[in-house]
């Protein structure tokens, strides 16, 4: 059997800013996977579960203990222009880390609020960045 990544269970799909975000995260990258499905339950033991896609939803968490000023202020200024990311409005290219799957590009956008830290005057961090996987490159 092939190894299968999320890659295998993603769409072509072009992003709305045709660019590659490309820090490295420093610490393990949490990759969640979801279907949508709503549960409603009756009494006792009694549910039902609908399937609302059979497409999964990813998600990709990832962590910085320390950030170079440049390397902060590039993920700042991404999330936060409009001509970008724009928050949690629009969707770019991402490239996982050479050691997870070096061959693969995915299109995703920020699923979070921004939040980062500074510790000993210029040292950056990143406690959590998620990132939802909308589909991969074409």
């Amino acid at each position: 059997m092939p190894i299968m990544t999320m890659y295998n269970f993603l769409t072509d799909l072009t992003p709305d800013y045709q660019a590659i975000l490309s820090v490295d995260p420093q610490n393990v990258i949490t990759i969640s996977g979801q279907k949508e499905v709503e549960i409603h339950r009756g009494r006792g033991r009694a549910e039902e579960r609908i399937i609302l896609s059979d497409q999964t939803r990813f998600g990709v968490k990832l962590q910085w203990q320390f950030l170079s000023e440049v390397d902060h202020s590039t993920l700042f200024d991404w999330y936060h222009d409009p001509a970008k990311a724009c928050g949690t409005a629009r969707t770019f290219w991402w490239t996982p880390p050479a050691q997870y799957e070096s061959s693969h590009v995915y299109v995703v956008r920020f699923d979070c609020t921004w939040e980062s830290f500074m510790q000993n005057y210029k040292n950056y961090g990143i406690a959590n960045l998620l990132l939802y996987v909308a589909g991969r490159k074409p």
